[in-house]
């Protein structure tokens, strides 16, 4: 069974073009130098930021042999002034040039591209992007801010007040437990005095209460320490200096003074022993004047005291009959600059030729009276009550038991201070005294009126305040100024301080605060943030003002920040990946289809050549008339061809001798068909380039045909075929560029 030629070319087309492309894909998955293992597109190495010059960070998981001599692929960097560096011959990624997490002292990240090249190959050279993550050690310790700290404390200074605000330390490690700071006070001499608040704030609180008298200055060491393991820190000084506050009353420099009468009573100076009277202030560091006076009786009328010096004088001259038990005087020490800190003493008056003993024991005041600050120390002696026999054993009671735990009677008759008193429990102390000397007794009433003292810093009722603004509130105004945030509460432990509240922070002229507590938006403001954070502080009316402050937050309903959730990230990563694959899918069809349509026209065009070829040995029989002698002339043509085969059977049968004893050897045939094959592709080449040859199957009417003629078509025809199969193949029938001039050349070829 014979082969269509067009079918064969078809088929020894496709297995060419199979070919190529299977070579193509096998080289192209079988040459893979220059990709990532693993199908990766870029490379990402860790490296901390501690490592030494010269080490490897990471070796490049890149396909091929970069051998110098035997290597089949080359690495370099695009970057020249990269801190990495690729070795010859090697895939190791080398560190350089320090790397610093900070960027201070080298490099926080490093971003380089490795180009490799195939070598003998001209494909383009591969970009594989490198990322370097520099990772933090802990190589930064805390660095203490404006040291060393100084400060100057009052020695009244309350227990529990924060006399440090804002001591700070930065560590320029990333953020984390490399650089949370964590502060203390190092033991040593004076650190039980100050502690810090909280290890983690550098607010430092007076713990243990001051005296300038015993100590006027001390220094302490602080120390900024981090959470590496292990851990780096940084100490620094805090110098505290002490001054003196008026918190101490004068002092008489003896506890009691006596003097002699005149004997004839005449007025003039009186002399006091054992010494002049005088009285200093406690405080040494304000030492405030003194002025002296004496406490109304009704034996002052007789004397007069000098306010400067303590000297005591007789005014008025005195009869037997007058001060004829003596007299005694209460003398006063007051400071000029504060009323309230003064000091009492006696001054016992005999006169001569006198027996006191046998006179009854009275004081020399019906009632006393004295304010006291509410912060004066335990143990202090707050007044002196003294009576008509001063020097003489007297003893002392306070009938009201709930009184005597605040105060006793010393044996001079002083009041001292026995428990701490508080002005916002107690305001006044009022109590009897009763005096007894083992022959008769004597009462006087004592009123201690105590002074108020600033020792309460205020206080909030919650830590942390959150207040949200529904999205209505903008919409509608729900009073005339503007819309109420919220409410904050804060109060005061003294008694008579009243409270200023203010806000500050960033946003803070938007809102305002009234002493009540509410926070009001003012009119015609409107939040651009969701979330606005603001400190409220409130101030007290004491002397001096304590403050405190409280955080609080306001957040607009209904605005949310934008936040990417890690699913989010992952379904994002997801279709990025999946329209790279649908893209190099889409690629790859479009590629498919046009090499199917490059194919196809090729097959369609051999195919056109054999049925051109077909069309005219078809119209050859058609037209072409044989004459007895062999020679075959076209029907209207011009040009005869001599078919000698045909000449040499029609001679053979007409002589009675067989045709295959006269025809050549199987050699010699081949050799003739070959020749007429290279004749009729020359043929059909020129025709085919001047437009001569044309598809004229469907003109042909095979009825027309006689059995014989078919008969001699299909034979001559089968030699034809024979002849086209044994000759060598053309690789395009149609490609000649040969002009075979005008058209009149029509050819009739018979095979």
């Amino acid at each position: 069974m014979w082969i269509n030629a067009e079918t064969a070319i078809g088929f020894w087309i496709l297995v060419l073009f199979s070919s190529q492309f299977c070579s193509v894909v096998e080289s192209v998955i079988l040459d893979s130098r220059c990709y990532l293992e693993g199908g990766g597109s870029a490379e990402s190495f860790l490296a901390s930021e501690d490592m030494e010059i010269g080490s490897v960070i990471g070796k490049l998981r890149i396909n091929g042999n970069p051998h110098i001599e035997k290597g089949d692929i080359n690495l370099s960097l695009r970057e020249r002034d990269s801190p990495v560096k690729i070795p010859p011959g090697t895939k190791n990624i080398v560190l350089i040039a320090p790397l610093d997490k900070e960027g201070i002292k080298g490099s926080s990240s490093i971003y380089v591209d490795v180009i490799c090249d195939r070598r003998h190959s001209t494909d383009p050279s591969f970009v594989i992007p490198v990322n370097v993550r520099v990772t933090d050690v802990n190589d930064n310790s805390p660095q203490w801010i404006g040291t060393p700290y100084i400060l100057t404390l009052s020695e009244v200074t309350v227990t529990g007040t924060r006399i440090l605000q804002g001591a700070k330390a930065i560590d320029n490690d990333q953020t984390g437990p490399f650089s949370t700071v964590e502060y203390q006070v190092l033991q040593g001499p004076n650190s039980e005095f100050v502690q810090f608040l909280n290890p983690l704030e550098g607010t430092l609180v007076l713990k243990k209460p001051l005296d300038y008298e015993t100590m006027k200055n001390f220094t302490l060491r602080l120390r900024a320490q981090d959470h590496g393991t292990p851990p780096r820190y940084t100490d620094t000084t805090l110098k505290v200096k002490i001054t003196d506050a008026d918190d101490q009353n004068p002092k008489f420099l003896k506890e009691s003074y006596s003097g002699e009468l005149p004997i004839d009573g005449r007025p003039g100076e009186i002399k006091i022993r054992p010494e002049t009277i005088k009285a200093v202030d406690q405080d040494e560091g304000i030492c405030a004047p003194i002025q002296y006076s004496i406490v109304q009786s009704q034996d002052t009328k007789f004397f007069r005291i000098n306010p400067s010096t303590g000297v005591i004088t007789l005014v008025t001259a005195i009869g037997f009959t007058e001060l004829i038990n003596g007299a005694t005087l209460v003398v006063k020490a007051t400071q000029i600059d504060n009323p309230d800190r003064y000091a009492l003493t006696t001054v016992t008056l005999s006169r001569p030729g006198t027996n006191s003993e046998l006179t009854t024991l009275s004081f020399v005041q019906k009632k006393f009276t004295i304010r006291v600050r509410e912060d004066v120390s335990v143990g202090s002696r707050l007044l002196a009550l003294p009576t008509n026999k001063p020097g003489k054993p007297v003893k002392y009671f306070i009938p009201d038991a709930i009184q005597a735990q605040f105060f006793s009677i010393g044996v001079m008759g002083e009041v001292i201070l026995q428990r701490k008193l508080d002005y916002e429990k107690a305001t006044k102390h009022d109590f009897q005294v009763l005096a007894s000397d083992g022959l008769s007794n004597a009462t006087s009433d004592v009123s201690v009126e105590v002074i108020d003292v600033n020792d309460w810093e205020p206080r909030f009722r919650q830590s942390h305040y959150e207040f949200v603004i529904p999205k209505a509130s903008f919409r509608r105004r729900e009073t005339l100024d503007g819309v109420l945030i919220g409410k904050i509460e804060a109060a005061d432990g003294d008694r008579n301080d009243k409270l200023e509240l203010s806000l500050r922070g960033q946003h803070a002229n938007i809102f305002d605060i009234d002493n009540v507590g509410n926070i009001f938006m003012r009119p015609d403001q409107h939040m651009n943030q969701s979330i606005v954070h603001l400190v409220a502080t409130a101030t007290d009316t004491g002397n001096p003002p304590r403050s405190a402050s409280v955080p609080v937050t306001i957040t607009m309903e209904g605005v949310a920040l934008p936040q990417i959730s890690w699913a989010s990230s992952v379904w994002g990563m997801f279709g990025i990946i999946s329209s790279v694959f649908i893209m190099i899918i889409l690629t790859l069809a479009c590629y498919i289809v046009k090499t199917k349509k490059s194919t196809k026209s090729r097959n369609r065009v051999h195919n056109q050549a054999h049925s051109t070829v077909s069309s005219a040995n078809l119209v050859t029989h058609e037209k072409m008339a044989t004459t007895g002698n062999g020679v075959h002339h076209m029907n209207g043509g011009n040009i005869t061809m001599s078919n000698p085969i045909s000449s040499i059977h029609t001679q053979a049968t007409s002589l009675g001798i067989a045709p295959s004893n006269i025809l050549p050897p199987i050699s010699d045939r081949e050799r003739q068909r070959e020749s007429y094959a290279a004749t009729v592709r020359s043929i059909v080449s020129r025709a085919s380039a001047n437009g001569q040859l044309y598809e004229e199957e469907d003109e042909m009417d095979h009825d027309s045909l006689s059995n014989q003629e078919n008969a001699s078509a299909i034979q001559e025809n089968g030699h034809k075929k024979q002849a086209w199969e044994d000759a060598p193949r053309p690789t395009n029938l149609l490609s000649s560029s040969e002009n075979m001039g005008s058209t009149e050349n029509n050819l009739t070829v018979y095979f």
